[in-house]
């Protein structure tokens, strides 16, 4: 019987498992039913075998590793990027993911090939090897400090060793297999709650459609999905429209409807407005910007410090214009961060902490790992969560890769973008929107 070598989940609601004979089997990650099995990997133009591991990244763009090198595949054109195949040399993952364990002090080199991988969708990739994890992050492209980790310390139940694959299609759960056997990982209760044989009688849980994809992309209908998905697993609550369950789905809010959320959190994390601190809702929120905000929570809080409140000077409203991105519930101007950090208590605020330091000639971006480490992860972290959820450097599907880097243009707005106007503009604020700026 075929081993099976990795899994993935990728944008378009499908789950693939990769077989060592080069087979693969396609899941519906909406129903959880598999779709077809025995599909040769001819399919997936560029890659010359089953992949010991295959990723997705974000942005459009997943990564295959075979061995100690690895391929990358681009989700729009359907095919290994020209650039990563022959004649071109390889890439190595020594090269080119920063970090990796290398063996010193008698470990394995994990620069050699690793076992598993998995995109939480919080911004962080995990790579399994042996008995260990690393966290990578992909907004800094490195290996986070700190790890490796043994699996057996951290994910409660999971095998503790040598994994196969492992595949999260959003959601609540994710799959961990090893040996013919898999796990269901409950994401929110943090622990294995089911496991069986990987045979024809496996089926995935059910996963709201657009689990992977980005926000941007996200229709009215899936960001429907998604939010209601979030409301029964206890993630935020509406106080209008009444959220209402019927047998064949969804009977209220209806897709196209504005919504109201209140208390201003997402699992946990508050969302204060500035102008109006007291204020116990965010209203006239259109539901695709809902799940961006959701997931920037995830984003802003899947590593230390202990992220506890966003502040912002408007989500829902802003401006004379009725059809801007903001009237329509498509914006939000984050000004502030808040949390903890080795038990003190912190604030970044983007003025204070970027807009108002002094730029030195030919420096173009102010902020600086060195003079200011805490704030620099978290303003980075926030627009790289922009650039791969929101409008990056264009709009919808037109965006593509690569997103923008710090310093330079785009839809994400900040104290240091390279439009001088709109830099000034925005000195106090990151700006982010889904969809264009302003209706026809």
């Amino acid at each position: 019987m075929a081993k099976l070598r990795t899994a993935i989940s990728w944008p378009n609601d499908k789950t693939y498992l990769f077989y060592d004979n080069d087979e693969y089997a396609r899941y519906d990650s909406v129903t959880g039913l598999e779709e077809d099995s025995g599909l040769g990997i001819g399919a997936w133009q560029g890659l010359p075998r089953s992949p010991d591991v295959f990723v997705w990244w974000g942005a459009g763009k997943a990564y295959a590793f075979t061995g100690s090198t690895y391929l990358r595949y681009d989700e729009k054109s359907d095919e290994v990027e020209k650039a990563y195949l022959p004649p071109n040399p390889p890439f190595t993952l020594a090269a080119g993911w920063p970090g990796l364990p290398t063996g010193a002090g008698g470990g394995p080199d994990w620069r050699n090939g690793v076992d598993a991988a998995v995109n939480w969708g919080n911004g962080k990739l995990y790579l399994f090897k042996g008995d260990a994890y690393v966290r990578y992050d992909i907004t800094n492209d490195r290996v986070d400090p700190g790890y490796p980790v043994k699996i057996a310390e951290r994910w409660a139940g999971v095998f503790p060793a040598n994994l196969d694959a492992v595949t999260y299609a959003g959601g609540r759960y994710a799959y961990f297999f090893r040996g013919g056997q898999y796990q269901r990982f409950d994401v929110d209760a943090d622990r294995v709650d089911d496991s069986g044989p990987l045979d024809g009688s496996f089926r995935l849980a059910p996963t709201p459609s657009g689990g992977v994809a980005p926000a941007r992309l996200l229709t009215l209908t899936q960001a429907n999905g998604l939010m209601a998905d979030l409301l029964r697993r206890g993630k935020l609550t509406l106080k209008s429209p009444a959220f209402v369950d019927g047998p064949s789905g969804i009977v209220s809010p209806k897709p196209d409807q504005p919504v109201v959320v209140s208390p201003p959190s997402f699992d946990g994390i508050r969302y204060t407005n500035e102008i109006a601190p007291a204020s116990t809702v965010i209203d006239n929120l259109d539901q695709r910007m809902l799940i961006a905000l959701y997931r920037l929570t995830r984003w802003a809080n899947s590593s230390r410090p202990d992220v506890a409140e966003l502040l912002h000077l408007g989500i829902g409203h802003g401006g004379p214009d009725p059809k801007d991105c903001h009237n329509k519930g498509r914006a939000i101007d984050l000004s502030a961060i808040k949390g903890e950090v080795d038990g003190a208590a912190f604030t970044r605020s983007v003025l204070k902490h970027w807009g108002e330091l002094p730029r030195p000639a030919g420096v173009k971006v102010r902020i600086s790992p060195s003079a200011d480490p805490l704030g620099y992860g978290l303003f980075t972290t926030v627009f790289r969560f922009g650039t791969f959820e929101c409008e990056g450097n264009d709009i919808g599907p037109k965006n593509k890769w690569p997103m923008p880097e710090l310093g330079e243009g785009g839809f994400v707005v900040y104290p240091d973008h390279k439009d001088p106007g709109l830099a000034t503009a925005h000195r106090n604020h990151f700006h982010m929107q889904i969809g264009v700026t302003r209706l026809p």
